[in-house]
């Protein structure tokens, strides 16, 4: 699992070059706003995973890693100093089944570059089960704290739907979803961020023994974001 772990934080900070999330002097409002935009786009929960239910013995644990390009490199620069052309995240997640079709998920990860810290977790209801024809469809409310950035705090809510259909040992799955966050400074001229957009996304798990991988793409507002997770499940 060590192995895992690993290869989620080497895959994203390859590709974010974040600096500490302290806020510049001469910062703007219109570029937070942007800035913020981003940072709520790779935290906000991700899914990472089908529609169908694990059941009550159903337990997954793993790796994952998120990045995106950023909206506007120039904004970062005004924000915190530094131009930054992309933002990742990389941390461990978890996902347990229960009964009734529901599965309860929990994350932890970090900013690589950074002190920030960012743990959430996630109810998923599998409204229809699935069989060998029909498909699995499933509701998920999930929240996203981010700590310790400096003079950043954030924090998100996402709903969504998806549907997903096994066949043999990999199952397709796609959805679509809202979230709603928030990007609180700490600096004497920039005020608080909202940040509303709809997200839409679709993956595969290949199931390879115990062995999970998951690559996922993402669309938040105007954000494209590509998702991995690696994981261990029973």
């Amino acid at each position: 699992m060590r192995i895992l772990v690993a290869i989620s934080f080497s895959l994203a900070a390859s590709v974010a070059s974040a600096q500490d999330f302290d806020l510049a002097v001469a910062a703007t409002q219109a570029n937070f706003a942007s800035v913020s935009k981003d940072i709520i786009a790779v935290t906000s929960y991700k899914a990472l995973g089908p529609a169908e239910a694990g059941g009550v013995t159903g337990f997954s644990f793993g790796a994952y890693g998120a990045y995106s390009s950023t909206l506007k490199p120039g904004a970062w620069q005004n924000v915190t100093g530094s131009k930054v052309d992309a933002i990742g995240v990389a941390g461990i997640s978890a996902r347990k089944g229960l009964p009734f079709g529901i599965d309860l998920g929990a994350i932890y990860a970090r900013v690589p570059s950074t002190n920030a810290a960012i743990y959430g977790g996630s109810v998923q209801w599998a409204a229809l089960s699935g069989g060998a024809i029909s498909p699995a469809v499933a509701l998920r409310g999930s929240y996203v704290k981010l700590v310790n950035g400096d003079d950043i705090e954030a924090d998100s809510k996402t709903l969504d739907v998806s549907v997903s259909k096994g066949f043999l040992f990999f199952t397709p799955y796609t959805g679509v979803g809202y979230v709603w966050g928030t990007v609180t400074p700490d600096h004497p001229t920039l005020n608080k961020e909202k940040v509303e957009d709809a997200r839409y996304f679709a993956g595969v798990r290949l199931s390879l023994g115990l062995m999970e991988i998951t690559p996922e793409y993402e669309r938040l507002g105007d954000s494209n974001l590509y998702n991995l997770r690696l994981s261990l499940g029973f």
